[in-house]
């Protein structure tokens, strides 16, 4: 446990009371039995881990990793099986930050994840969550155009794009249309 706590934390770092969350609520859970944590290991190193909830309200993939040098060799699809039928749920809910969810589309579209909102402050200020497979009750939510996570990617880049350049010339983004 201490492991994967070393190595979320370095994955968490931009969110905020992580390490708090972990301990307070992740490792609570592991004895009430409504949280897990599968680990994929390689010669006793850890190449990927999954953090997973199990309430009767809530089934969700909370924390999810692969080492990047381990990509690509069926570690992620491994862990989302396990975490499948640990959560017996075969579209868990999962929130992905907009700035990793290029990493994630390749496995959402092999399990037909389908985006249902787009979160503003939901665990940072800095970025956006995308919820998948499901809702979160909280404020601030935001319809995505598209149900496929490479086509809200692909707008997420897009408006960071246009972001920057209203920077670079420096035009108030309210005179701008979009």
């Amino acid at each position: 446990i201490q492991d994967v706590l070393l190595l979320s934390m370095t994955v968490k770092q931009d969110y905020p009371d992580y390490r708090s969350w972990f301990l307070n609520t992740q490792i609570p859970g592991l004895y009430d039995n409504t949280r897990n944590i599968i680990i994929a290991h390689i010669n006793d190193k850890i190449v990927g881990f999954v953090s997973l909830k199990k309430t009767s309200t809530e089934k969700k993939i909370c924390t999810f990793y692969v080492e990047k040098s381990f990509r690509r060799n069926k570690i992620g699809t491994i862990l989302v099986e396990k975490a499948i039928d640990y959560l017996e749920e075969s579209r868990p809910l999962i929130t992905i930050p907009m700035n990793k969810l290029n990493e994630f589309i390749k496995i959402g579209n092999y399990y037909n994840w389908e985006i249902t909102d787009i979160k503003e402050n939901l665990y940072r200020t800095s970025t956006p969550e995308v919820i998948v497979n499901g809702t979160i009750e909280e404020k601030n939510g935001i319809l995505p155009p598209s149900t496929s996570i490479e086509k809200v990617y692909k707008l997420y880049l897009i408006t960071r794009i246009k972001q920057s350049i209203l920077t670079i010339i420096n035009i108030p983004q309210k005179l701008w249309k979009q």
